[in-house]
């Protein structure tokens, strides 16, 4: 009921449906403005080909998902740009200036620490080192982080598919799958998802006791497993993603010479915007999951920032993970996702200045503010031409051979005129000066028309009244809306 008294007052508020100050509504209804910025951004800053892939022992990439079909039709508008180096996101503001009122400004957040991940392809080639890690016989994880619904989980299936190809090459490999839930832990390779016992052992680590270790020796068969495991993964619908993974999901493989690589699919991240509609046991469930991840982003940034003390004991999770978080020749790498929406703007910015605290910065660079010009309809018609488009049109009319404009006239000047001051120009007839006199004001009526027109479809398009109702229902299988 307290929610829907107030999303009924958000929506029913005058002042709010007038001019709303949801600034994720603002940056949709001024899609426009802010579109033609990011465009003028993209076409003077030179975007480098992503860095080559890095081998070191703790790596940050970042892979930003298209936008989705269901978000362009809401108006939305893709924030984020590739640069020299890393990301950049755009924030679209307004902001008061003296003398000048409301302008719009476009803040350029730039992310340079990060490696920047375009294709689907990339993500496997540039996370490729860490299976040879594990051939090796070292120890690699891989960490997919990010909000809801950015495409960690559809990352995490195409590593699922190429990894096997690989890694089976060395030889047979074993597989333990399993899933955190709160403080709960479940099998991901038994047919019922039974629970299993995570226990501390003498060496002080937490185990996972009683979960089923499948061996594979060919790929096809590693694949497989992965698949089914991946399929038993608690999910539930949120406004956000109708396929929410509410669970921290770990795929371990291990090759026969003792290397290992451990897939961690995080659950994701969520603001109070994506948690408005969920129910209480939802809203629990996020809280379980924000408080883990902030803990295990606390083991990361330590970890890179090269910290003695890693403070792993303060989650289920990075319990489980001691041995990958704190020994010193275990290489780890996260996958940051990110969504282009402009309403995720705020999720975006955090997962990537997490991305940043992860490689050991603990300042990120200074965002830039772009003052943006708001272009108007330019208007057309005979009034605006000047000499040369006037003599143009002349003669492209059926009476152009018989006109004769004096040197420098233009079209504001002519349309002074009557049609009997026109007859000299047309040989004293009075009827080509008629038809010129006629045909200049069909030209006028026509340009504006065509400028009404224009003005019209600027207003036109999706006047979302809040965005707490972006949350409310998200489509199962969405379809990529490509870039705006």
């Amino acid at each position: 009921m307290a929610k829907q008294h107030f999303e009924d007052k958000v929506t029913s508020n005058l002042t709010i449906a007038k001019e709303s100050t949801d600034k994720r509504v603002r940056r949709i209804e001024n899609a426009r403005t802010y579109t033609q910025g990011v465009k003028a951004y993209r076409e003077r800053t030179p975007v480098a080909e992503p860095a080559p892939a890095d081998s070191g022992l703790s790596s940050v990439y970042v892979r930003a998902r298209p936008l989705f079909q269901h978000e362009t039709e809401r108006g939305e508008w893709d924030c984020i740009s590739g640069c020299a180096a890393g990301l950049v996101v755009h924030e679209g503001l307004e902001k008061v200036r003296p003398n000048r009122g409301q302008v719009k400004v476009l803040r350029h957040h730039t992310f340079p620490e990060v490696k920047r991940i375009d294709t689907d392809e990339g993500v496997y080639t540039q996370l490729q080192y860490l299976v040879e890690r594990a051939k090796a016989g070292s120890m690699a994880t891989l960490f997919m982080y990010g909000m809801t619904g950015s495409g960690k989980t559809y990352s995490t299936n195409l590593i699922h598919k190429k990894v096997p190809l690989e890694l089976i090459a060395a030889g047979p490999a074993r597989l333990i799958s399993y899933e955190l839930i709160g403080k709960r832990c479940f099998d991901l390779l038994s047919a019922e998802k039974q629970e299993v016992h995570l226990c501390i052992g003498e060496d002080g680590a937490t185990h996972v006791q009683g979960s089923r270790v499948r061996e594979a020796s060919t790929a096809a068969e590693l694949q497989e497993l992965l698949q089914e495991a991946g399929a038993r993964r608690e999910t539930s619908a949120t406004g956000t993603n109708a396929e929410s993974s509410r669970s921290h999901a770990v795929y371990q493989l291990s090759t026969f010479n003792g290397g290992t690589l451990t897939i961690i699919d995080l659950a994701g991240n969520e603001g109070n915007i994506e948690t408005h509609y969920h129910t209480k046991e939802q809203m629990k469930e996020a809280a379980e999951i924000n408080s883990s991840l902030m803990t295990l982003r606390n083991c990361l940034a330590a970890r890179a920032s090269g910290k003695s003390h890693i403070p792993f004991r303060e989650s289920v999770l990075t319990r489980v993970l001691r041995d990958a978080l704190t020994m010193q020749d275990a290489a780890t790498a996260v996958l940051c996702c990110v969504s282009p929406a402009c309403s995720h703007l705020e999720r975006s910015l955090s997962t990537l200045i997490s991305a940043v605290n992860l490689t050991g910065h603990t300042k990120p660079t200074c965002p830039v503010d772009e003052e943006l010009q708001e272009k108007g309809i330019v208007k057309g018609g005979p009034n605006t031409w000047d000499a040369a488009t006037l003599a143009a049109w002349i003669q492209e009319q059926q009476f152009g051979a018989q006109v004769t404009l004096p040197e420098g006239t233009n079209g504001q000047q002519i349309m002074k005129l009557t049609a009997v001051r026109i007859a000299p120009m047309c040989g004293d007839d009075k009827a080509v000066a008629k038809q010129v006199f006629d045909g200049l004001r069909v030209a006028s009526k026509e340009a504006a028309q065509k400028d009404r027109e224009l003005r019209q479809a600027m207003k036109e398009g999706p006047k979302p009244t809040s965005s707490v109702s972006f949350s409310k229902a998200a489509p199962s299988r969405p379809s990529m809306g490509g870039r705006l």
